[in-house]
């Protein structure tokens, strides 16, 4: 039977119990009402409950505790009314709320805080009534405590009802935003024994279980039917409480020596996924800031805001060290569940808590608290996961980024990345959760910063497919093109052709995919002496942004790696005066040099027109090599020889071979180039100034 189920029972008498109970609640309301002094107390302590942000909390662990499974409340014609489906009252249940300053509730996993969660719903109004298969019965706040008989006819068949008439609108206004809260934030009902549905007006909230959680005790929830961002519920085992823990408790609850018995021991709860407040099943004003929600029997403040510093409350320590040793228990469980896959259990990473250590507020030193346990029990224990879903212990892997796993393989990276050559830190783990373990001192970081220093000074090895060299290019290209970049070119990034490890721009040039020169053989002398970009990577990027132009494919990478092609200032061929500089710097810095390539490289540089720069070199009759600056001189028809002194002649004068015969050029070409200035020979010889007379 549902709880939207309302019959009414059979007209009755009050139980057997009722009777005893009133008469002992009135009779102590006649001794308080004669002593004001011994009623300050009582009046003073019922001030404390008058928050209406209390009463739907309280209801439900009642609730709970007479194991309702769920709840209804609403707000009708001004009346708040509370409707669950547990168990009726047995005499001490209701001999409970007949008495105020006192609980009879052992099981800490409630609060059960004196005997005042009933009298909450006073804070709503003058006059609660309480409807049950076997009570109708009405509490007055005058005297609180004190039950009223009203007509059994009212009784309910099967569910208990709370009812209020609430007083003004300005408490409605409370109420209501208080239901709203539970609405937008049900972590409490997770923390109920019983309780997982709960409906509030038209709205329901339901917490669906999902299965078990990766480790024992631990289990999946999640709101409604949504299981997009589920909720992991972790217990503990029960613990009995140590004694000093029980002396403060005993205090609390005001409990005398025919109420000494043993508390039953009690079990802790964190919820990964909630926000790190604390619990007392209901929530509390302490917000920490932990990864996960804490439930606990916390001892609270007097006016149940918050809880009791740890520092004067043994207790709360006690509880607040067990959460910290839950948390690290069960992410340690959780990373060594071998036979499932390191995606799965890098989110256990999600329990190591990062808080201030130092911090001076209650929050801050509940947060301390948990953290300092949680490090006490992970310590010396193999933490990390790796790539290969082994375990290492502290600073036995290296955290690098993500995309760097989509350029090469792990160990590869790793070999060439960290100088310890260290395996690398699973790249399922989270990027917050990746930053904790850098702060908690677990594990090195290797960024993006000391991936592009790496390839100002080192030449990586080019990616085994274009596609992972265009992932590369991708993840750099924002500091590669940033207005902020220095000196890009020389970056080591660019692949070349005949080379397996990468190059700077700076070391490398374009040539075209048209030859400029016929002979194969004047190619093959260029490409010994040149760092020529591989064609096949352009052709590539040039593919992939067709494809992405004819609608193939989803986002286009390239455009940001064609970005960097223009950045490095390879976006288009190289200036052949570049080319033959470049050439010239490599060929004449060697040596054995043959007059031959000396002479095939001066008509090379004349078949595309290039002009010579401050490498090149010609041989002169002395068949020595000299730069343009010594005034290298070409005598075209021959007349210039007789007029040269012999020591000019030598050392001045371009070596015959040049011009004997034209295989990389043709005689008109060289003409052109020389007759252009290009060329930087000179066909007169240099005036000279000389005193006469």
């Amino acid at each position: 039977m549902t709880i939207d189920s309302q019959f009414i029972a059979p007209l009755a008498g009050w139980p057997d119990y009722y009777q005893a109970i009133q008469e002992r609640a009135s009779k102590r309301w006649d001794q308080l009402e004669a002593d004001p002094e011994l009623a300050g107390p009582w009046h003073q302590l019922f001030k404390q409950v008058q928050s209406p942000r209390h009463v739907l909390s309280e209801l439900l662990q009642n609730a709970d505790d007479a194991s309702a499974t769920e709840a209804n409340v609403s707000i009708e014609n001004g009346r708040f009314v509370f409707e669950h489906s547990g168990d009726d009252f047995i005499e001490a249940h209701f001999a409970s709320i007949c008495r105020f300053g006192y609980s009879n509730k052992r099981a800490l996993h409630t609060i059960g805080f004196r005997g005042i969660g009933f009298k909450s719903t006073f804070s709503l109004g003058d006059r609660v009534e309480l409807f049950t298969p076997s009570l109708a019965v009405a509490f007055e706040r005058t005297r609180f405590t004190e039950p009223h008989w009203i007509d059994a006819r009212y009784r309910t068949s099967g569910t208990t009802r709370v009812e209020v008439a609430i007083s003004n609108p300005l408490l409605q206004r409370e109420i209501e935003k208080n239901l709203d809260d539970w609405l937008k934030s049900p972590v409490s009902l997770l923390f109920f024994k019983k309780i997982r549905r709960l409906r509030i007006g038209d709205n329901e909230v339901h917490w669906l279980s999902l299965g078990p959680g990766p480790i024992a005790e631990s289990e999946w929830m999640a709101l409604d039917e949504t299981a997009d961002n589920p909720f992991l519920l972790v217990r503990s085992a029960e613990e009995a409480f140590p004694a000093e823990a029980l002396d403060e408790i005993r205090k609390e609850r005001m409990l005398g020596a025919e109420d000494s018995g043993d508390f039953p021991p009690c079990r802790v709860e964190i919820v990964l996924g909630a926000k790190g407040r604390l619990y007392v099943v209901l929530p509390t004003g302490v917000e920490t800031a932990l990864p996960f929600a804490c439930n606990a029997p916390f001892i609270q403040d007097p006016a149940r805001l918050k809880i009791k510093d740890p520092e004067t409350s043994p207790t709360n320590r006690w509880l607040l060290n067990r959460a910290g040793v839950l948390a690290a228990t069960a992410m340690m469980e959780w990373l060594e569940q071998t036979q499932t896959a390191s995606q799965g259990r890098a989110d256990a990473y999600g329990l190591l808590p990062d808080v201030d250590r130092e911090a001076t507020t209650l929050e801050g030193s509940c947060g301390a608290i948990v953290e300092l346990a949680f490090e006490d029990t992970i310590n010396e224990r193999l933490i990390l996961l790796i790539e290969d879903g082994d375990l290492v212990g502290s600073k036995g892997a290296i955290a690098v980024p993500r995309p760097i796993f989509d350029i090469w393989p792990a160990e590869q990276a790793m070999a060439l990345l960290d100088e310890k050559s260290r395996p690398a830190l699973s790249r399922h783990v989270s990027t917050a959760d990746r930053t904790k373990l850098v702060r908690w001192n677990l594990v090195e970081e290797f960024s993006k910063s000391d991936l592009l220093a790496r390839l100002r000074t080192s030449h990586l090895p080019r990616p085994s497919t274009w596609r992972q060299l265009l992932n590369l290019w991708t993840y750099i290209a924002p500091e590669v093109t940033g207005w902020q970049s220095h000196q890009p070119e020389r970056l080591r990034i660019v692949p070349v052709q005949g080379k397996e490890v990468l190059y700077s721009a700076s070391e490398v040039v374009r040539l075209g995919e048209k030859k400029l020169l016929q002979s194969d053989d004047d190619w093959e002398f260029l490409a010994e002496h040149l760092i020529v970009l591989n064609q096949n990577w352009t052709r590539f990027l040039a593919e992939q942004r067709r494809d992405k132009a004819d609608g193939v494919g989803g986002a286009d990478p390239t455009q940001a790696a064609f970005a960097v092609l223009k950045k490095i200032g390879l976006d288009d061929t190289s200036d052949v005066n570049a080319v033959i500089e470049r050439v010239a710097a490599d060929f004449f810095g060697s040596s054995g040099i043959k007059l031959a390539e000396c002479v095939q490289l001066a008509q090379i540089a004349a078949k595309i027109g290039a002009t010579v720069g401050e490498s090149f070199r010609y041989a002169c009759a002395d068949r020595k090599l000299r730069p343009i600056a010594q005034a290298i001189l070409y005598d075209e028809d021959g007349a210039l020889e007789d007029l040269l002194p012999e020591t000019v002649r030598q050392t001045q004068l371009l070596h015959p071979d040049y011009v004997a015969s034209f295989s990389s050029c043709s005689r008109e070409d060289w003409l052109r180039w020389v007759s252009s200035g290009r060329s930087g020979l000179q066909t007169f010889a240099p005036l000279t100034a000389k005193r006469t007379g």
